[in-house]
């Protein structure tokens, strides 16, 4: 079924705020991984939960529009987080996984500027 060219001309709109939102998304997962210092944590600290949560939106939704490379590394670094507790994760694994994930998402920020 082909949408209509109304209906084409919506989703192109959604998917460029989505892109255009991206700065956003970033800002916020750098700022829980500013605070990442698992040697001074004590429990699971109220950023990683913060953190987990801007990465499984990211990793539910950029496939959607479009952004596949953005939501497979989100999916990684999400089926991490849920497979290890805080405590029992790689801090530095985590935060590789997550440098990826910046990379992408700053991939994704350049392709809208060109």
């Amino acid at each position: 079924m082909m949408l209509s060219e109304r209906a084409q001309k919506l989703i192109a709109q959604q998917r460029a705020r989505y892109i255009e939102s991206m700065p956003v998304k970033k800002q916020a997962i750098m700022r829980c991984i500013a605070e990442f210092n698992p040697s001074t944590q004590d429990g699971k600290p109220e950023w990683y939960d913060d953190l987990f949560q801007q990465v499984h939106r990211l990793a539910g939704s950029a496939g959607s529009f479009g952004l596949d490379s953005l939501g497979r590394a989100a999916s990684v670094v999400d089926r991490h987080m849920s497979t290890r507790s805080f405590e029992s994760g790689d801090p530095a694994e985590l935060l590789s996984l997550l440098q990826k994930l910046i990379a992408e998402i700053d991939e994704v920020i350049r392709s809208q500027t060109t």
